[in-house]
């Protein structure tokens, strides 16, 4: 484990013969399913809670439960921001509560932008359910490769940062109330 705080809980291991940690993270944040699903399927909202979220937009919706969008990350100098399209997918259980959403990089799905480096591969999957009338029980799995010449093991060393910070901050965001248009 690599860190154990405010609910949080991140673990990070080698897979095989990859070279970058993938991250699990175990979170319970206040809230319910219908909030979470109206900040994570709006790309815009990005940068209120993921990490070094430079910009995210929404490129196409197929539907619903899906859509594609972009996501700009900014990383200190000297490394250069980093970018993925992303095809994120959610799939509802209805009979036992629970809410899995699926989000695979799609390098391919729009030109690569000058000075940014396209990540070449991510995938993400959230398992979402209830721990109690208020509250979310959340497992994230993420695996990825952020692309370019960072070395794996100075990428590997901040691998719990990130993840962290972002379930603090969605959990700030699902605690603000909703607001709704007049």
């Amino acid at each position: 484990m690599c860190k154990d705080k405010n609910g949080i809980k991140i673990y990070s291991a080698k897979e095989g013969t990859a070279k970058y940690k993938s991250i699990k993270v175990e979170a319970i944040i206040p809230g319910n399913l219908e909030r979470l699903l109206k900040i994570m399927m709006d790309p815009n909202s990005n940068k209120d809670w993921i990490y070094r979220t430079h910009q995210s937009y929404l490129l196409q919706r197929y539907s619903n439960n899906e859509v594609l969008s972009y996501t700009e990350t900014s990383l200190p100098w000297p490394a250069s921001n980093r970018d993925v399209p992303l095809r994120v997918k959610m799939s509802m259980d209805e009979k036992n509560g629970s809410l899995k959403i699926y989000s695979t990089g799609v390098p391919n799905a729009i030109p690569e932008k000058a000075g940014i480096v396209r990540i070449p591969y991510f995938n993400s999957v959230w398992d979402i359910r209830y721990k109690d009338a208020n509250t979310l029980y959340i497992i994230y799995n993420l695996q990825m490769d952020p692309g370019g010449n960072i070395p794996a093991w100075v990428t590997n060393m901040f691998v719990a940062k990130g993840p962290y910070e972002t379930f603090v901050k969605l959990s700030e965001l699902m605690k603000q109330p909703v607001l709704t248009a007049k």
